[in-house]
């Protein structure tokens, strides 16, 4: 059986695994339940996934080997950089949440016409007809998100105006929050409650170890 600083180790452990995907349940709700889409950048929506669930992997397995807190915590480290490396660029992907693939659409169609450039539709891809450049568009209906790619030698230079214009779009679209999202808030609510009853068992142990290590 698990006692003193073993116990608290595990207490850690679990706390590492289940509070970064409770906070992605929680930005989920807290995206889906605005009155406007939301619109955020690719690689911001890149990080924040793979930091909520990377974890949920490498815990287990550097437990498994008898890794230390200190260990676990510095290997994070290094995953969470990496992904940081790895991430898209910040130009041309972006995610909107809240909202369903044909009002995406149409708000991107809305959002070329506004700075004046004509383009031809297939689908689900918005291609520029005087420059260089494609939108392709993808769906995860479970979370009520579609993303956008813009694709093409002038991708960098049109994708600000292209951004500013779709946020001025997405502002004039109207939503209600889904019963998804209430779910997703309920979950976050549920998995950080978890953890903070663990700790409080182990509050006084965890009071003298800090003391410890300030002495």
């Amino acid at each position: 059986m698990l006692v003193g600083s073993e116990q608290l180790n595990v207490t850690l452990q679990v706390a590492t695994v289940v509070v970064p995907a409770a906070v992605y349940f929680l930005l989920l709700g807290l995206l889906n339940s605005q009155r406007h889409p939301q619109l955020i950048s690719g690689r911001t929506d890149f990080i924040v996934l793979n930091a909520a669930f990377f974890p949920i992997f490498c815990v287990p397995a550097l437990s498994y080997v008898g890794a230390s807190a200190a260990a676990l915590l510095g290997v994070l480290a290094v995953v969470l950089a990496a992904v940081v490396v790895l991430a898209p660029a910040r130009c041309g992907r972006w995610v909107l949440y809240n909202i369903a693939m044909p009002e995406a659409l149409r708000a991107a169609e809305r959002a070329l016409q506004a700075i004046g450039e004509p383009f031809t539709r297939r689908g689900r891809c918005l291609t520029l007809d005087r420059i260089d450049l494609s939108l392709r568009f993808g769906a995860m209906p479970l979370l009520r998100n579609v993303s956008i790619a813009a694709d093409g030698d002038d991708a960098r230079r049109v994708a600000p105006r292209l951004e500013r214009a779709l946020v001025e779009q997405l502002a004039r679209i109207h939503t209600t929050a889904t019963p998804m999202a209430q779910t997703f808030l309920l979950i976050a609510t549920a998995m950080l409650i978890a953890p903070l009853g663990l700790f409080a068992d182990r509050m006084p142990e965890m009071v003298r170890l800090l003391t410890d290590l300030m002495k």
